[in-house]
């Protein structure tokens, strides 16, 4: 039995250790030259190089040719994990997929460079911003239930609270709010990811304090003119839900995909500044590239934008169903999947469609927040899936993680 990696309590970083990144959705062959220069080691992740990879294998019926050729591919892929893990910026790797109908799960580095502990394919991980799948998930179920539509204008469910300072309810569709093309400005800013959080990581926000932050900024533009990555629309997205239904997004999520798919990992975490079961430490990059813990926080201030827990094999699960259709009808899943331009690839309504080298794509609901980075998805059908999650928020960990996904679907 492994020694479970355990919260540290009472965790402050001062203004000379700002993050740099989190409920961030992660660009595709993004990379920040001025920060992944050659700089000082990290001495606490210096035992990285020396961590093999654990992995969970499936069962074999038989050893015919499509298996051999399928075990080769993932032999590949375990080695381009593996050999991820010898960077100073990338302590471990959980990662999970589906193929052919048979699952395999797989660990690498390090769950604790304090304590050399290795990671495990089961661990638990904060999933940023694919919460915000979720969330569209459940928005478009209710159009599917014709609760409501996605022309809807936000005004229409929510009176009166998007208004003022250049902004109009009326003219903001449900839509534009999980596409991101509402022009509402986000919430969270460099000052508030770096500096406001890290210092008071346990303080509580309020659903209406936060769209209160976001509204504050004026629009970025016109709604439905252009794309911007903003959390104050998931944000919204989750109130509406709560007036649809009476009953709040958490609530919503685990009476239509937690409880129905099993996903016994998964969870909304609200205010509660742990992560569930067994999991590795959380770490942020600072500006002086060191890494720091910041597992624990009260996920409060990522509301329906990022507050939630899950496994590799839950969003193997859920990822299937979703893009395999088994979640939303054909209508939805065209309304899901119609994408529009932005600097990450064309983006569709909670999802995000990337175009692989060999001209072939994959949809993904991508996610950074402190201290872990996700990314699950795959093609259109379900049959084909991965997710992977680094224990860390860098630079490096989301291009990292783009190769990977490239190099397993362009096969």
């Amino acid at each position: 039995m492994m020694k479970r990696i355990t919260s540290k309590r009472g965790l402050r970083l001062t203004l000379s250790a700002l993050l740099i990144s989190t409920l961030a959705l992660p660009a595709h062959n993004y990379v920040k030259a001025n920060e992944v220069q050659t700089r000082q080691s990290i001495d606490a992740a210096a035992n990285i190089n020396n961590v093999s990879g654990a992995i969970v294998t499936v069962k074999k019926d038989n050893k015919n040719l499509a298996y051999a050729s399928a075990e080769a591919s993932r032999n590949k892929i375990k080695n381009l994990i593996d050999e991820s893990v010898k960077s100073k910026y990338i302590p471990g790797i959980v990662a999970g997929g589906l193929q052919n109908g048979e699952r395999w799960t797989y660990a690498s580095g390090l769950a604790s460079i304090e304590d050399s502990y290795p990671m495990e394919p089961h661990f638990s991980f904060r999933v940023g911003s694919v919460t915000k799948t979720f969330v569209a998930a459940v928005v478009l179920q209710l159009a599917q239930e014709k609760k409501l539509n996605l022309d809807d204008s936000v005004e229409k469910w929510l009176p009166g609270v998007v208004k003022g300072n250049g902004y109009d309810g009326s003219k903001v569709l449900i839509s534009q709010l999980l596409n991101h093309r509402s022009g509402i400005a986000s919430y969270t800013d460099n000052d508030f990811r770096d500096i406001t959080i890290p210092q008071n990581p346990y303080r509580y926000y309020t659903t209406t304090e936060l769209i209160d932050k976001g509204l504050a900024k004026p629009p970025v533009f016109s709604p439905g003119t252009n794309f911007d990555y903003s959390n104050t629309n998931t944000i919204l997205a989750g109130l509406i839900i709560e007036k649809v239904t009476g009953e709040t997004y958490a609530e919503q999520i685990k009476k239509r995909f937690i409880d129905p798919l099993r996903l016994t990992g998964t969870s909304v975490r609200g205010s509660n500044p742990l992560i569930p079961g067994d999991h590795a430490r959380g770490y942020n990059l600072d500006r002086t590239m060191k890494l720091h813990d910041f597992t624990e926080f009260n996920p409060s201030w990522g509301n329906a934008a990022g507050d939630m827990v899950s496994t590799a094999d839950d969003l193997i699960t859920f990822m299937s169903a979703l893009l395999g259709g088994e979640l939303l009808n054909d209508e939805m899943m065209k309304e899901m999947t119609t994408g529009h331009p932005s600097p990450f690839g064309n983006f569709g309504l909670g999802i995000l469609q990337i175009k692989l080298p060999n001209g072939e794509y994959y949809w993904a609901a991508a996610g950074g927040t402190h201290g872990f980075s996700t990314l699950a998805g795959g093609p259109l059908g379900g049959k084909h899936i991965m997710v992977l999650n680094t224990n860390a928020v860098g630079p490096e960990v989301d291009p990292n993680h783009f190769k990977i996904f490239d190099k397993e679907f362009s096969r």
